[in-house]
């Protein structure tokens, strides 16, 4: 291996650590419990667990015909009717209420589960009647309840009242039918198509116990003493795990509700969905969610919107908050420091103890960085990656409490890399832009690498920037002068207000460097035919995106798909259709 590429080791730790900043570990586990279908009478007050909601069929069938519009198909949604008659002779959804939504009702009494489907009706026996076709056979009892059994031998029970239609699998658990559904579905389907949200304190406490027994098993499994791991990063590791499974506990208790949902945005030429998590008012986790306030960034010229991909993350916690998990922090990062000082114990190809304890000594510094800044309770960077078929350039900037530390740690590792004769060595303070110094390095292409050398150039330009209280790293052709501009225009920008985190990706720009460089000829021409359509209909509505944002004791996480990627996938499953209409050579 050679020594030169521990200083590229570096950068890349260097990029770690500044990911880590700008980004918050989050810890998930998955737990299985079996879920009980009673026909019991209901022991003690019944109360909504989940609600499932879909949008009325004629908000539907105009979300598939915009859906079909951007495949050049606007006939979509009326073909969703023609199918419907075909399959009900001629009758169509007749009986069925197609201006409100319908979906299925959870509730409980505390120990059991009973849901409840409801469908919006104008006439229940003419709806019951399109399933006769199908073997589906209806009686009704004495109770006035429909008795509705299946080609599969279940039956089903229904009843109307007040314009709905409760279908459950007992009769029992149509008494437990929500008075008003409509309050319920319809609170879900002002924003989505399709969408789900759990009230978690309603859940059978049994069941919240079933699943953080199931997670402290896999804790137990999981936290025995590795080989070669002495006592004490044992007991290091044991105490962080057991503070993250408190953690992980106390979420389950404070949690209130969990929504999901999805949507095609007609007005908004976009489609998107929504994970949404809220903790109950006053809880720990609320008042630490509410702490955060509204995040700003003085790395706003970072984010660029006209980027292939771009990032930015920011938030700000209340010091006191900080203080009471200070110590997890820290025993958190003391098991990263640990993890990889063993990792570079093991490796095999360091020429000599001296170069491994210059590594070891440069990771302790980034760690040591990356700790500080945590502790202060602030984050904030942003990055961006800018793809031509000629060229790339990337940009970033973050906050960092010490970078002296980040820049202790490079002249460690180049110290190492020197005594390789084909390391091409840094030039430290080769450039200076208000308060930040840039050491910059050359790496060289291999001229056997065509692809590399077009997109990059005979040498990948690398400069890293220290601030008073930033680190700055930029790389391409026009590399100093791209993160110039984007310093520049973050002192314009400064204080900016921006989600807790935003990632963006351009389709157009990936798919022309997909053809630049794709080497199967149909596949170049597909990626060629998207970037060209991309370029003259989208106009920069391209963007495939993800955001975050606080909510009134929660968060919200979005993931969006603007209309010329919908267009792109529309384009794509067309062309997948015809060539397979095509006939074989």
């Amino acid at each position: 291996m050679k020594r030169h590429s521990y200083f590229a080791y570096g950068l890349l730790a260097a990029a770690v650590v500044g990911a880590t900043l700008g980004t918050t570990a989050q810890t998930s586990v998955w737990a299985q419990a079996s879920i009980q279908i009673t026909d019991q009478e209901p022991a003690s007050e019944t109360k909504t667990l989940a609600v499932i909601a879909v949008n009325s069929y004629d908000e539907l069938v105009a979300d598939i015909g915009f859906a079909g519009s951007l495949a050049d198909r606007p006939e979509t949604g009326q073909m969703i009717d023609g199918m419907i008659a075909l399959f009900t002779q001629g009758k169509g959804l007749a009986g069925v209420d197609k201006s409100k939504p319908w979906g299925v009702v959870v509730q409980t009494d505390g120990e059991k589960l009973r849901p409840i489907g409801c469908l919006p009706v104008t006439n229940l026996d003419e709806v019951l009647s399109l399933t006769q076709p199908f073997g589906v056979q209806v009686e009704e009892n004495s109770e006035g309840i429909k008795v509705i059994s299946m080609p599969n031998q279940r039956t089903l029970y229904a009843k109307a009242k007040g314009g709905w239609a409760f279908l459950s699998l007992s009769t029992e658990s149509l008494a437990c039918a929500p008075s008003d559904p409509a309050s319920l579905l319809t609170k879900l389907v002002a924003e989505y198509d399709v969408a789900a949200r759990i009230s978690v304190p309603n859940a059978p406490e049994m069941y919240k116990q079933q699943a953080i027994a199931a997670m402290q098993a896999g804790l137990k499994q999981g936290l025995e003493q590795q080989e070669g791991e002495d006592d004490a990063k044992f007991e290091a590791r044991r105490q962080l795990a057991e503070a993250q499974m408190k953690q992980i506990v106390e979420m389950i208790q404070e949690i209130d509700e969990v929504t999901m949902g999805w949507a095609l945005d007609a007005k908004e030429q976009r489609a998107f969905a929504d994970f949404s998590y809220t903790f109950l008012p006053d809880s720990k986790m609320a008042k630490q969610m509410n702490s955060y306030g509204q995040p700003q960034t003085n790395f706003a010229g970072f984010y660029q919107s006209d980027a292939a991909l771009t990032m930015s993350a920011a938030s700000k916690t209340d010091p006191e908050l900080i203080k009471n998990d200070i110590e997890q922090i820290r025993a958190g990062i003391q098991t990263m420091r640990q993890q990889a000082m063993k990792a570079l114990d093991e490796e095999t190809e360091f020429p000599d103890d001296a170069t491994r304890d210059a590594v070891k000594a440069a990771m302790n510094d980034f760690i040591d960085a990356l700790q500080s800044t945590i502790e202060t309770g602030q984050m904030d960077g942003a990055a961006a990656l800018q793809l031509h078929p000629e060229k790339m350039t990337l940009v970033a900037g973050m906050l960092v409490k010490d970078p002296s530390k980040i820049e202790g740690a490079l002249k460690k590792l180049a110290a190492a890399a020197e005594k390789d004769p084909d390391f091409p060595g840094v030039q430290w303070n080769a450039a200076t832009h208000g308060n930040v110094n840039f050491h910059t390095i050359k790496v060289p292409v291999p001229d056997t690498d065509a692809n590399t050398r077009r997109l990059l150039g005979e040498e990948l330009n690398v400069a890293i920037g220290i601030g008073s209280d930033a680190v700055y790293v930029a790389m391409g052709p026009d590399y100093l002068e791209a993160v110039n501009q984007a310093i520049d225009a973050s002192k314009t920008d400064a204080n900016k207000a921006v989600p807790p985190f935003e990632v963006s990706a351009s389709l157009g720009q990936i798919m022309a460097m997909a053809a630049a460089y794709e080497e199967n000829a149909d596949q170049k021409q597909l990626a060629q035919s998207i970037a060209d359509m991309l370029q003259g209909e989208a106009q920069g509505r391209d963007h495939l995106r993800m955001v975050g944002k606080f909510i009134p004791n929660g968060l919200r996480y979005r993931f969006e798909a603007e209309e010329g990627v919908l267009r792109a996938n529309g384009k794509a499953v067309a062309d997948a259709q015809a060539k397979a209409q095509q006939p074989n050579n």
